[in-house]
């Protein structure tokens, strides 16, 4: 039914694009002459979901077709139709194979892609931190997400070899504009916002940004709100026509009661309500603040050679309370042992970076050259309760009696008297920075097509780990080599080839308490781009080939770290973005991920087992088209469905349990004209009872609940 109502849909919107793009038959044969006064003819501004050009973040430039990887954009404007609110809203439905393991709220994006988590990056500063986080970005600041699918050594040399995103936030453009919007929707949600763009003074040295935004909300689980603050201003000053200066500012400020919308039964996986919940409505809530300072200064000395540098510094801070269950009741399986439990964390990241880019000529061969040096520091200090919590605090899952069960003084009350969260043995502090230098030249041949990129890094890295009085520490130098080739065979096709490395070194210890080893990765890649009616619309073909040593597990009985010995990743990318006709655009991706555990020296048993949160197959697609019809001509339609199927565990076990495969259909409608527009949009239209990630544990099933059918509605003034 589900494929019949989208062949169905698809087929429609085709139909009508294909009527209204046949020239309107004459009223009459004769021919008159007419003299026409002159006249200015205004095309409508189609939106553009398809982006062909990099960021200058990204530091290797130019067009997306001549990159030897595949690198997806995800610009605002997709972001708006869909009415996502952050990075942890879907936003992964956009590119082929990369999904969200939803378990930290807002805390954490937490994003997967072939096989591995990825880290985060905005503006190309390195955020990966060494526990959870970064909060997730807002879309009230984002410009873009760049989805960079394999190793990123010419941006840095920390990450999984599975790739990596950067999001690109909002800058001053130099053009006076205003806009404001406000979103209601199902649970309780309001939400307001304004974005502010301009020049101080009248010579359009001195220009602006910026943007705020405050929202409530409440959750489809029982007891759960969010409310989030943020606060973004950006100045950029332009010294001359050749260097600039800019300076930005991100504060993000969340409340919320559930650091996890996860439920607990010995039952099975969705066996309980929708919204069932664990929690109770005396539970101290969890706060997040982020404190984000970027300083960029940009020197072009001429047409061919310039020169970046940029400071950036991180401060985040999270903390509160939750309950959790280890384990079966094995008296009564009806009742939960829930554990109260205290969570907090805090990191610092800083960072510096210098680069410099050229091109130059040596005979016939054109080169375009890149080098510069990182230096890059993070902290984290948490200290919980996980292991340490004793009181039980029984809740019945056929008749839940929810009450003040907890005496709610804030850390300094009755639980620290409880679980004593202030002893040394409850602290983990670890540290880990590297400096890193890099040099990359991009050569041209065959009249430019064919382009040649070679690439070396060399990371010193050192770490520092205390986990509860124990302490390790770790010192590494390190190579890394990359080798691409992209060859156009007609101006908008190309085929493209790479070779790269990375590594990740780790701050922590193992169950052996020794310290952890650097994540290894080799990763190859192959594909195909084409762009389609004057770049309005891209497609990429990718396979790839990954492997990684020392990989760090979490033992799912003990809780224990240690490092496997090797796990492989392989699979097929397909990619379709932007506009097939006029007022029509489409986003469809699909990928097969096959990831397994290849070598495990501790357990050998694990060995052929999938890695966690392995899905084997995503398929997404989403669908927006401007009505035609000139009664209509204001109003655009949406469809869009997320599908996986294969769905391993976040715990790999040698006793895997099954997950449902996943299909979620949302719609929605929009009205625009000239300076206002209306966007209504509902999620999960089929109602399906939905859960994400999930896991076995003591007998026990965990899982994160996901939403009923629900609505958005957004109205926008542009000033």
């Amino acid at each position: 039914m589900r494929k019949i109502l989208l062949t169905t849909f698809l087929a429609f919107v085709l139909s009508l694009s294909y009527v209204h793009s046949q020239e309107a038959p004459l009223e009459s044969d004769s021919v008159k002459s007419v003299t026409l006064l002159e006249v200015t003819v205004k095309a409508q501004p189609y939106k553009k979901y398809n982006l062909d050009n990099i960021s200058s973040s990204l530091r290797i430039q130019g067009e997306l077709l001549k990159a030897p990887q595949n690198i997806q954009i995800i610009n605002a404007s997709v972001l708006k139709d869909q009415l996502s609110l952050n990075l942890t809203e879907s936003v992964t439905r956009n590119v082929s194979g990369t999904f969200r393991e939803e378990l930290h709220n807002g805390v954490s994006p937490d994003i997967y892609t072939r096989g591995g988590y990825i880290s985060a990056q905005r503006n190309g500063v390195d955020l990966r931190p060494l526990l959870k986080g970064p909060i997730g970005d807002d879309v009230a600041i984002i410009e873009s997400v760049e989805f960079i699918k394999g190793p990123s050594g010419f941006m840095n040399s920390i990450g999984d070899p599975a790739g990596s995103y950067n999001i690109i936030t909002k800058k001053p453009t130099g053009t006076n504009r205003k806009t404001f919007r406000m979103i209601q929707g199902s649970f309780g949600l309001i939400r307001a916002e304004a974005d502010l763009d301009g020049a101080v003074d009248e010579d359009g040295k001195l220009l602006y940004r910026f943007n705020i935004m405050g929202m409530n909300k409440k959750s489809f689980l029982q007891f759960d709100n969010n409310d989030r603050i943020l606060i973004a201003p950006s100045l950029k000053y332009i010294i001359d026509n050749k260097t600039s200066l800019s300076v930005d500012y991100i504060y993000q400020r969340l409340n919320y009661m559930f650091l996890s919308e996860a439920q607990i039964s010995p039952n099975g996986f969705g066996s309980l309500p929708g919204d069932f919940s664990i929690s109770d409505p005396s539970l101290r809530p969890y706060r997040a603040n982020d404190h984000n300072i970027f300083v960029n200064f940009q020197r072009k000395f001429n047409e061919n050679w310039a020169f970046t540098t940029q400071v950036s510094n991180i401060n985040s801070q999270s903390e509160g309370t939750i309950f959790w269950v280890y384990g079966k009741n094995e008296t009564d399986p009806d009742i939960l042992d829930r554990y109260y439990v205290y969570d907090g964390m805090k990191y610092n990241i800083f960072s510096t970076q210098a680069f410099t880019q050229g091109k130059f000529s040596t005979g016939q061969v054109k080169h375009a050259f890149l080098a510069g040096v990182d230096f890059n520091h993070k902290r984290n200090k948490t200290q919980d309760t996980w292991n340490t919590a004793t009181t039980i605090y029984p809740l019945s899952m056929s008749n839940p009696i929810y009450s003040n069960v907890i005496n709610n003084n804030g850390i300094g009350g009755d639980f620290d008297s409880e679980n004593g969260i202030d002893a040394p043995e409850n602290l983990t502090d670890s540290r880990l920075y590297y400096t890193s230098a890099y040099v990359m030249d991009e050569i041209s041949l065959l009249r430019d097509k064919l382009k040649i990129t070679a690439g070396l890094r060399m990371t010193q890295s050192d770490a520092d780990f205390n986990q509860y009085g124990e302490e390790t520490d770790a010192s590494d130098w390190v190579l890394t080599p990359r080798l691409g080739a992209n060859f156009l065979l007609t101006e908008s096709f190309s085929v493209y080839g790479l070779y790269d490395n990375t590594f990740i070194p780790q701050a922590g210890i193992a169950y052996d308490k020794t310290a952890l080893k650097p994540l290894r990765g080799v990763s190859y890649e192959a594909g195909l781009k084409k762009d389609w009616y004057n770049k309005a619309l891209s497609t990429t073909l990718s396979f790839y080939h990954i492997t990684r040593s020392n990989n760090i597990v979490k033992d799912p009985v003990n809780n224990d770290f240690y490092q496997s010995g090797e796990n492989e990743s392989k699979g097929i990318e397909f990619d379709i973005r932007g506009r097939i006709a006029r007022g029509l655009n489409v986003i469809i991706n699909y990928a097969y991920t096959d990831s397994k555990i290849t070598k495990d020296d501790k357990n050998p048993a694990m060995v052929g087992m999938a890695t966690p949160n392995r899905i084997k197959h995503i398929q997404n697609t989403w669908v927006n088209y401007e009505l035609p019809f000139k009664a209509l001509n204001s109003f655009s339609l949406s469809l869009g469905y997320q599908y996986m199927a294969g769905r391993a565990e976040r715990f790999t076990s040698i006793d895997p349990q099954e997950l449902k495969d996943f299909f979620r259909m949302d719609g929605g409608i929009a009205f625009t004209k000239k300076k206002f527009s209306v966007n209504l949009m509902v999620n999960n239209i089929l109602d399906t009872h939905q859960y994400s990630t999930g896991w076995k544990k003591n007998d026990m099933y965990y899982w994160v609940q996901l939403p009923p059918i629900n609505y958005r509605c957004s109205v926008t003034l542009n000033l």
